[in-house]
């Protein structure tokens, strides 16, 4: 098979400028849009990660005083962002914000690269306009904003940013610059790991013949124009002679990769703190990736999963249309661009990083593909079309339909009713406790309240001092130890942790915790109903009644309700 190096520069025609400097437009309009969202409340697993970020503030530790599962870099990232913004919800949404902002950046100099400023202008506008939470997601797409999954996006669009400079010059900076993006991704989630590879194939397909290291280790500057047009045409170097050439700037690139974990590692020896993370994010995540996983039930699931979304989502539209031109230009050249090249290779390790996240196909999971899925589209659309009137029809189609999609699911409506009601909290034209009934209702029995979690958090912070712990028994409102700036009782954040769980721990039961808290003894213990009808969701609001509980209440009487959650004080 024959692949292809580097197609040359384009000199864009006046109409092709102009249709750049509009795309541009959209993609900067796009990202402002997203800073309306600033408004909005935190979600359940943001307001988890900031309770815990709170807690490490004021001398809790993480794992040991304030537990997860996650790895610690969404830990860090929350830590610096507070700290720069402030201590409010807000801190958490313009780090989603510059995170969009950083990706959409990166694919554009990615794909105007690859192929043309053209194809780099589409792309951005693709990823920036198409994965508005607003658009993609109920309730303004705030429980999916500042995951892990958002972080990964950005580090991974590194790296593959500085592979593509490496590609052309042979620079062991570069070089060193995938490795350490690919190792912080690692740190938000190990199996982010599968990147790296991924990354290092397509250099090793990929690598530009003229891309030499000289003896200081700093590359050849890149081919001329001329020099590309003629390096797409001749056949590549010997595999020898390319895999004999990458041996050192690979050697580089892992070491790099292993600079970001090798610190995260030492920071949590520093603090005594590894055998408590080795349970939380290898011993737990093993377990909780394999509940409930079959490979014939998770096949039928995912395939399921990804149909619905090519037939809702206009990003997920266009790469299986781009899944059918690559197919075509493979059977009939036995060649692939680079700029399809990366698409393949990175969409296909995000599908596998989909994979080993488990049988549970959250939404946040699928946000790892929308990077490639916009390079794919960016060539189908720009790089594809213009080779040939079968092409440009399917261009043309492709651009048609997701049109008809965005405009059967009403996007601009739902991007601009959510920014409307953001500019308008922000600016004091809406009542704020209206405001938060949009973010999961209120006493309708339905699990999560914006509205009940702020009340909450006020009544706690009203009868309470800063030195009180407190103690929820819950998951949606775990974020009362951050909104009311009160520290937990119990390292135990989500009461699924410890109820209705077969981890293989003995300090993960329901009895270990009421033990715990009987010799903390916190001022409140709360307790949340989650409305569930899972078993965990059933044996959760049933849990006032457990022999364990009631003894730990025997300290405590009832002194109110709040919604769906029930406050017992100390006597």
């Amino acid at each position: 098979m024959v692949i292809g190096i580097r197609a040359p520069q384009r000199v864009l025609p006046a109409y092709g400028t102009a249709l750049s400097i509009a795309l541009t437009v959209v993609a900067v309009s796009a990202l402002l849009v997203r800073c309306a969202s600033i408004a909005e409340p935190l979600g359940i697993d943001q307001s988890l990660w900031a309770s815990a970020v709170r807690g490490m503030s004021r001398g809790q530790l993480l794992y040991r005083d304030v537990w997860e599962q996650r790895p610690p870099g969404i830990y860090f990232l929350y830590l610096s962002a507070f700290r720069i913004f402030g201590w409010a919800p807000s801190a958490v949404a313009w780090l989603d914000v510059l995170a969009s902002a950083a990706t959409t950046l990166l694919l554009y100099a990615i794909a105007a690269r690859l192929g043309s400023r053209l194809t780099g202008a589409l792309a951005a506008a693709l990823y920036a306009a198409l994965t508005m939470p607003a658009w993609l997601y109920r309730n303004s797409g705030f429980l999916e904003r500042s995951v892990c999954e958002t972080f990964i996006v950005a580090c991974v669009s590194a790296s593959v940013w500085c592979a593509v400079r490496f590609r052309e010059s042979g620079s062991l900076v570069l070089a060193a610059g995938v490795g350490l993006f690919a190792g912080a991704a690692v740190v938000l989630k190990p199996n982010a790991g599968l990147y790296f590879p991924a990354i290092l194939l397509w250099i090793a397909i990929y690598r530009h013949p003229q891309a030499t290291s000289g003896p200081a280790g700093v590359g050849m500057p890149p081919a001329s124009t001329a020099t590309r047009a003629r390096s797409a045409v001749v056949e590549p170097r010997t595999t020898n002679d390319r895999l004999g050439g990458l041996i050192r700037p690979c050697l580089i690139s892992a070491f790099a990769a292993g600079v970001l974990p090798a610190i995260t590692l030492a920071w949590l020896w520093r603090l005594g703190l590894l055998h408590d993370a080795r349970v939380a994010v290898v011993e737990f995540n093993r377990f909780y990736v394999a509940q409930g996983f079959t490979l014939g039930g998770y096949a039928v699931d995912f395939s399921k999963a990804v149909w619905l979304r090519v037939k809702t989502d206009p990003l997920w539209l266009a790469g299986a249309a781009g899944w059918l031109a690559l197919g075509w230009e493979m059977a009939r050249r036995r060649r692939l661009t680079p700029l399809a090249g990366l698409a393949v290779v990175w969409g296909g390790a995000a599908a596998l990083v989909i994979v080993v996240n488990g049988a549970r196909l959250f939404n946040s999971y699928f946000i790892q593909a929308f990077a490639p899925l916009a390079l794919l589209a960016a060539w189908l659309l720009a790089e594809n079309a213009g080779k040939s009137r079968p092409r440009r029809l399917l261009a043309a189609g492709t651009a048609a339909l997701m049109l008809g999609v965005m405009t059967e699911r009403h996007y601009v409506a739902k991007v601009i009713d959510s920014a409307r009601a953001d500019v308008d909290v922000l600016r004091g034209r809406t009542d704020q406790t209206a405001y938060l009934d949009r973010f999961g209702g209120y006493a309708n029995h339905r699990g999560y309240s914006a509205r009940a979690n702020a009340e909450l958090a006020a009544y706690v912070r009203a009868h309470t001092t800063a030195d009180e712990p407190i103690f929820l028994f819950g998951i949606n409102g775990a974020g009362v130890y951050f909104a009311s700036d009160r520290l937990t009782a119990h390292r135990f954040l989500r009461v699924n942790f410890f109820v209705e769980t077969d981890f293989p721990d003995p300090s993960f039961r329901l009895q270990a915790v009421a033990d715990r808290l009987a010799e903390v003894r916190p001022r409140y213990v709360i307790f949340e109903r989650l409305n569930s009808t899972s078993a965990m969701g059933q044996a959760v609001d049933a849990l006032p009644g457990d022999p364990a509980i009631v003894t730990l209440l025997g300290a405590y009487a009832l002194e109110t309700r709040i919604e769906d959650f029930t406050l017992y004080r100390l006597r």
